[in-house]
């Protein structure tokens, strides 16, 4: 799939701007013409070694594609981000927690996680009442048919439309590709 922001700044001190260095080095493609980043994805993920210190909130995001290249045979290690465990979950100890339920290998380190190589099954996640935790498990969702998640509506944190948005943004995926979503396509709690 693919995913346009228009009104990407220039120059920003934001820590999504990460996401043009990141998603390239996970098998990705990233453009960014005039002010419009536009993400694909390439149909194969890969691991990636990177220190995530100055980019502490993408980590669940980065942890579930590397989950996700994991069962595609690849390893990652993310590094300098101790200071995960003191959010509203130990983050650190969630994200092991939760690839381990996924039947993946994730350990985690002093600073750290290391994620290796291992087929994915669904699950019933956790969220941990922590939004990031909840978006983990929507975007493993996408990849690892049967995932569920006990509580999507802490997204409200940052995002209190969440839910509509994501159910929106894959009918609409769905509606390109010619497929059928689910009833609640994609949005973690509300699959069977």
């Amino acid at each position: 799939g693919r995913v346009s922001v228009p009104h990407w700044p220039a120059a920003t001190t934001q820590a999504g701007d990460a996401w043009r260095e990141l998603l390239p080095r996970l098998g990705g493609e990233v453009t960014l013409s005039g002010d419009l980043l536009t993400a694909r994805g390439t149909g194969r993920l890969t691991g990636l070694e990177a220190d995530l210190s100055d980019v502490g909130e993408l980590v669940p995001t980065v942890a579930a594609l590397a989950a996700l290249a994991g069962a595609q045979g690849h390893a990652s290690t993310l590094t300098g981000i101790a200071h995960l465990r003191g959010h509203e979950t130990d983050r650190l100890a969630a994200l092991a927690t939760e690839i381990r339920l996924l039947g993946g290998d994730a350990e985690e380190t002093a600073d750290g996680l290391i994620i290796r190589p291992a087929p994915l099954h669904g699950a019933a996640l956790h969220s941990y009442a922590d939004h990031r935790m909840a978006t983990f498990a929507a975007i493993i969702g996408l990849g690892v048919d049967g995932v569920s998640l006990d509580d999507v509506g802490c997204t409200s944190k940052t995002l209190p439309g969440f839910v509509d948005l994501w159910t929106a943004m894959l009918a609409t995926a769905a509606e390109e590709h010619g497929t059928t979503p689910g009833a609640e396509p994609g949005v973690p709690g509300d699959r069977a």
